[in-house]
């Protein structure tokens, strides 16, 4: 008779006990996915839970209070947000903002800093004159019309005293606008508060950024990288499997509009106070929150491939460039990407 060695025997039973134990809490879990508007674009929350909890009609309603919290401080669309009524003071007239006002302006002046001023948040000015802001009518703007708005842009014209949460301009005109970081700092908020309620398994999306915790079908997040081309919606460049991150894309081909046979950005250039002319096409960061990875989305963007690039493998940031040699009208991409990025995902 053949002898069984125990040791072999446990360590097959204690695999098969595993298999069973994923199969039956698969069969007992439940994707859940919310869907709205918000921030002037659409959010989406996956979030994987136990079948029929009733946590989920609650997740549902604190996902729409937090949305409004984050919007009623920081949206320049809504006219009686914190952000919108510092907008309208005279200089050096102080405000008391909310905390999480706070610790998003201070991370916008952060990346200023790091950025000399390429990623600002008082770009407002530039951006409502050539019609990307609330309200705004898409036109190009007089050479007159816009060296006054340049006197209104720098971060330099914003005081912080962190320490009694007060804000104050130092310029009359002077515009806040964290449209380029508010909508990551939302994403971390939902996802933080999911994971307070235990619910790790999930992924949050507002206007195409994203951070994802935990796993789907035991598997990492799956996250695309669209091709960035005006007819190319839903076309994936590159699929990225995340794991507890965050990914933020910035690019110039969804919002813009045309005069002639030219084609303007969003993405504003603060130097020259136009928008951008460069031949790079999308930006993607990937980081820890997705505040930062949209906030350095942004500034890579306006920065161009050559002084994006060094600057992202400066400060060892996970980065994937897309642009287009031939110029920027042209669909023959190319992508380059930074070591810090390749360090997790491969080489392009």
């Amino acid at each position: 008779m053949k002898k069984v060695n125990p040791l072999k025997w446990s360590a097959g039973l204690l695999f098969v006990l595993i298999i069973l134990g994923t199969l039956i809490m698969r069969r007992e879990s439940e994707m859940v996915i919310l869907q709205g508007k918000t921030m002037g674009t659409t959010y989406t929350v996956k979030y994987l839970t136990k079948k029929g909890a009733p946590i989920a009609n609650q997740i549902s309603i604190d996902v729409e209070q937090l949305l409004k919290e984050v919007n009623r401080q920081m949206s320049t669309w809504q006219k009686d947000s914190e952000i919108s009524t510092f907008n309208k003071l005279p200089a050096n007239q102080e405000m008391v903002i909310s905390d999480d006002f706070l610790f998003v302006l201070t991370g916008a002046l952060d990346v200023a800093e790091k950025t000399q001023g390429v990623f600002d948040p008082t770009i407002g000015p530039l951006v409502n004159l050539w019609g990307f802001g609330p309200d705004g009518e898409r036109k190009v703007p007089s050479e007159i019309d816009i060296a006054d708005a340049k006197r209104k842009v720098g971060h330099d014209k914003i005081v912080v005293n962190s320490s009694e949460k007060k804000i104050s301009k130092k310029v009359d005109g002077v515009y806040l606008d964290l449209s380029a970081s508010a909508k990551g700092y939302g994403v971390d908020v939902l996802s933080t508060h999911l994971s307070k309620h235990g619910l790790v398994d999930h992924m949050v999306e507002i206007g195409g950024e994203v951070r994802t915790s935990g796993k789907k079908n035991g598997k990492f997040w799956s996250i695309a990288i669209e091709v960035p081309a005006e007819d190319s919606f839903k076309v994936a460049q590159k699929v990225l499997p995340l794991d507890g991150l965050a990914v933020a894309t910035s690019g110039s081909y969804r919002n813009f509009f045309k005069k002639g046979k030219k084609r303007y950005s969003h993405a504003i250039n603060f130097k020259t106070g136009e928008p951008i002319k460069h031949t790079l096409a999308s930006v993607s960061v990937v980081m820890k929150t997705c505040l930062e990875a949209d906030s350095w989305a942004t500034a890579l963007m306006v920065m161009g491939v050559e002084d994006g690039v060094q600057l992202a493998e400066k400060l060892n940031i996970p980065a994937y460039f897309i642009y287009n040699p031939a110029g920027q009208n042209a669909e023959s991409f190319v992508e380059k990407s930074t070591q810090a990025f390749n360090q997790l995902f491969g080489s392009p």
